[in-house]
């Protein structure tokens, strides 16, 4: 972990964010580089009342044995990252979800990410 699982709408995402967020969390010193995994959703249907033209969207989805104080850490990198890569008409934001790790399965069994 963590799972990067990004949500967009109205713009295509840059090509270098990927790769920069991917970078970003294996920066971590408690985040081991194999274990960071990356996955994008364009939105085709969306309204933003606030009036922005698109969005970014991304959920860091980190096991439950991670402190808080990395989830606050992690998702301040993101979207370090994601101010950097996008204009700033565009609503940014970021969370982080808990997995569970009595019941998260993979095949090959658990990493310690």
């Amino acid at each position: 972990m963590p799972h990067i699982v990004i949500e967009f709408g109205g713009l295509a995402l840059p090509p270098a964010l990927p790769d920069a967020l991917c970078a970003a969390m294996a920066a971590h010193p408690e985040v081991p580089e194999s274990a960071v995994k990356l996955r994008a959703h364009e939105v085709s249907a969306f309204r933003l009342l606030s009036g922005e033209p698109g969005f970014v969207n991304v959920c860091l989805r980190l096991m439950d044995s991670r402190p808080e104080s990395q989830h606050v850490e992690l998702a301040d990198a993101v979207m370090t990252v994601l101010e950097a890569h996008l204009p700033p008409e565009i609503a940014l934001g970021v969370e982080t979800a808990r997995i569970p790790r009595a019941s998260f399965r993979k095949r090959g069994g658990l990493s310690q990410g």
